[in-house]
Parts: structure tokens; sequence; C-alpha cells
């Protein structure tokens, strides 16, 4: 699907699934915010809490994203899923380089360093996961009726 070949529809329908990514992902967001706060708190350091976040947040994530965000008919199979895990790994080094740049400049076990890094992660997941994992599944509309 070029960029210059989407009809109104089209458009309308992609607008609805990056909404409700967006949706989802602040739902997760929260939920892996809390577990990387509380894992600051309780002294497992920035890569520990991050990955305890990321982690725990991962299968809510794809359960919500594959039928919600995509809204995915078919049956899932160990491909999509294996594909949606690598999507989520280099989302995720993209996460911990942001991380890692916070680190070298001197905010280690910062919260804003933390939520930037969760957000360079959520942009470059939706590309990933919506190119890669549901590229052959146009969203459907909202309003469409079974």
């Amino acid at each position: 699907m070029a960029l210059l070949e989407i009809d109104g529809d089209e458009l309308r329908n992609e607008l609805a699934a990056i909404g409700r990514f967006i949706l989802v992902g602040i739902l997760n967001t929260a939920i892996g915010y809390a577990i990387i706060l509380t894992g600051l708190a309780a002294g497992l350091g920035d890569y520990s809490a991050n990955l305890a976040g990321f982690v725990l947040g991962f299968p809510i994530a794809y359960t919500l994203q594959r039928r919600w965000t995509f809204r995915t008919s078919s049956k899932a199979t160990i491909l999509e899923a294996a594909l949606y895990a690598l999507c989520f790994l280099a989302a995720y080094g993209i996460n911990l380089a942001v991380i890692a740049i916070g680190r070298r400049l001197g905010y280690e076990e910062n919260a804003i360093v933390q939520l930037a890094a969760i957000c360079f992660y959520s942009g470059s997941f939706y590309v990933l996961t919506r190119l890669i994992v549901f590229r052959g599944k146009a969203p459907a509309s909202q309003s469409r009726r079974n």
C-alpha cells in the first residue's frame, strides 16, 4: 500500500488503528510505568525495573493490539507471535538505547528518562508491527458491522 494510493476509507481506517494503538499503549504504559517505578523504588535499578515493566506488559499488549487495534480475526499463529516478539525486541532495543543515552548524560534512575524511553519504544513498535506483523491485515473500520 503506497501512501499516495490510500483512499479516504483506508486513511480513516489507518488513523483509527493508530488511535486504538495509542489507547492500548496508554493503558499498557500506565501498567508498565507503574511496575517500573515500583521496581526502581524496590532498588532493582534502571535495566531490571525497565525489563520487569515490559515483560509483564507484553502479553496484555499483544492480545489487545491483535484483537482491538488491528482487529485481526484469524487464528493467531506461531509465526505471527514470533514476528511480534521480534518487533518487540527491536523496539525494546531502541528503548534501552534511550536509557543508555540518559545514563551517559548523568540521568541515572530517572523517571523522565524512563518515560522518554517508553515513548520511543511505542512509536517504533507501531511502525514495526504495522509493517511486519499486521501488514496484510488492513484495520477494519470502527463503524463496520457484521
